[in-house]
């Protein structure tokens, strides 16, 4: 039994399934937010499903922004610098999901938001943990 328990703990403490632990959560704020301010922004403005991903981003980049930092990559130096590289990440992530594939996946290929969103999010999972890891909440090697 405490094998088992051993195993489960230490999968949960390795690093690349916090970072999807916190991908989920911001993910499902993100995903929420936008599908609900769609809704009502929706006939407001052609470009509805575009404000609804800009707010939708302010919120849930920050919530992705402190758990990585806290509990994902556990960092202890100054929240600032990491702050502007982890945005700077996210808004070029955010500029693709956004005017690049779902543009792509609503407007030209006639997919739903609510599948077009998820489907965008997963191509940039791996590139942006990959980024986070080396270059924004990496650990200098004494």
């Amino acid at each position: 039994m405490n094998k088992i328990k051993d195993s489960i703990k230490k999968l949960f403490s390795a690093q690349s399934v916090r970072y999807f632990a916190s991908s989920c959560a911001a993910f499902a704020a993100d995903y929420a937010l936008l599908l609900v301010l769609d809704k009502l922004l929706g006939g407001a403005s052609v470009f509805s499903m575009e404000i609804s991903a800009i707010i939708a981003f302010a919120i849930s980049s920050q919530i992705n922004f402190w758990i990585n930092r806290l509990w994902v990559f556990r960092s202890k130096k100054s929240p600032l610098p990491e702050l502007g590289g982890y945005y700077s990440l996210a808004l070029v992530s955010f500029s693709i999901k956004t005017f690049v594939l779902l543009e792509l996946f609503v407007r030209v290929i006639g997919l739903p938001l609510a599948i077009s969103k998820p489907a965008a999010e997963a191509i940039m999972f791996a590139v942006n943990y990959f980024v986070q890891k080396k270059i924004i909440f990496r650990v200098k090697k004494r």
